[in-house]
């Protein structure tokens, strides 16, 4: 029996032995090799999932399966299969037949991955009428039916479908992403940072259809920073590091009692209420701050903010909105609920409702001491502040570290 009758057999969508991907450097220069002999294999209604800091080659590694490495990548495996077929000579021709129809790809980045000249519902018909599944009012219909499903569409799906990626939030299109992906009902999702830039209880949202996709056999490869999401769906975990599989097992075996000591630092680097005061990976005390006096004056203080759109509006009236000097007070609310702009009419980068004689004052506040940490890296323009990326970091413990549950273990399964 051919290794790749015995792959099927056993239930293996992808097997993957020995895998290596070098990038070039220059003319006098050898390649430089990212990707350093990794081995993996992921059944049916499998989830397996790639954890590690940034630079470890997780999402090299992932975009490999359906020939996506990157410009210039040298690609190379002791075995490499996809749903039975060698795939080490594929064309790009064959390589577009995978993709889409077998493997689905969520990226990490929906603001660069989507086409900004496009609307939503186009890129999701796009892999409906490559691969010859449906065409016309049926793939817009299927369009509106997948965003539904996703939480983009509620309550106005066709408004969402005709929408282009700059008039919807960074949760919306990290969804309408995942819409895209299981369009044409693929055996294989390849998941990079799939909840990064939503809300906690959206986050819920797409790991609860996430689980539809892998209750219906669906295989999954998850790749993430966010050891809670990992614990609770993925049945096994590679940890990589500098491009190599340094541990691999179960989730109890990884994230409970963990083997190499690179695991151990990635979960003491998590943060947490017993962290909290203290420097991550570290045992050095953090700086607190100490207000002066009882009551500190507000730094910012706001009331009834109303920003209008040419088709929907900041409601009002609002509570009134302080900032104190010391510890953050954040606002919270979904993805789309005028979080944002909000924030830009108190920093002053939208016009208020009511003009002002003379100059502006709340236009000093751009520069220092008020700074904007957006939520997305191409928002952030060409001079980004010192605060630029620390939104994330500013979620309270309780949010960004849940207790890591672990997916039971499915009877019938040794080592589950």
């Amino acid at each position: 029996m051919s290794t790749a009758v015995e792959n099927t057999a056993r239930g293996d969508l992808v097997e993957i032995a020995g895998l290596r991907v070098s990038f070039p450097t220059g003319r006098r220069r050898p390649p430089v090799e990212v990707v350093h002999g990794v081995s993996l294999s992921i059944r049916g209604g499998e989830c397996v999932a790639l954890v590690g800091e940034s630079g470890s080659g997780k999402s090299v590694t992932a975009r490999s399966i359906v020939g996506l490495s990157g410009p210039g990548a040298v690609v190379h495996a002791e075995r490499f299969e996809v749903d039975g077929q060698d795939v080490r000579q594929y064309s790009e021709k064959q390589w577009r037949a995978v993709r889409g129809r077998l493997a689905g790809l969520v990226s990490q980045d929906a603001l660069v991955s989507l086409d900004p000249l496009r609307t939503m519902g186009a890129e999701i018909t796009e892999s409906l009428t490559t691969h010859g599944i449906a065409r016309g009012e049926r793939a817009h219909r299927r369009a509106v039916e997948l965003l539904t499903q996703v939480g983009v569409g509620v309550p106005e799906p066709e408004l969402r479908a005709s929408q282009r990626a700059y008039e919807l939030s960074g949760g919306q299109r990290q969804r309408g992403l995942i819409a895209s992906a299981i369009a044409a009902n693929p055996k294989l999702i390849i998941a990079d940072e799939p909840t990064t830039a939503l809300d906690v209880t959206v986050q819920a949202q797409v790991i609860a259809l996430l689980e539809q996709r892998l209750a219906a056999g669906t295989a999954m490869l998850l790749v993430s920073h966010d050891l809670a999401v990992v614990a609770g769906i993925a049945d096994r975990i590679l940890v990589m590091r500098a491009g190599v599989v340094v541990e691999t097992g179960t989730p109890r075996e990884v994230l409970g009692a963990p083997r190499h000591e690179y695991t151990r630092r990635l979960l003491a680097a998590i943060p947490s209420a017993r962290s909290r005061g203290r420097m991550l990976s570290s045992n050095r005390e953090a700086p607190v701050y100490t207000p002066v006096g009882d009551d500190p004056a507000p730094v910012v203080e706001a009331a009834g903010l109303r920003k209008t759109f040419t088709t929907s509006a900041v409601r009002g009236p609002r509570p009134a909105a302080e900032d104190h000097r010391g510890p953050r007070r954040l606002v919270h609310g979904a993805r789309g609920r005028d979080r944002r702009a909000g924030r830009r009419v108190r920093l002053g980068q939208e016009h208020l409702r009511q003009p002002r004689p003379g100059p502006d004052p709340t236009r000093r506040r751009r520069g220092p001491p008020v700074r904007t940490a957006v939520d997305g890296p191409a928002r952030a323009g060409p001079a980004p502040g010192p605060a630029q990326g620390a939104a994330d970091l500013a979620r309270p413990a309780e949010l960004v570290r849940p207790a890591l549950q672990c997916r039971p273990d499915r009877p019938g399964e040794p080592g589950r």
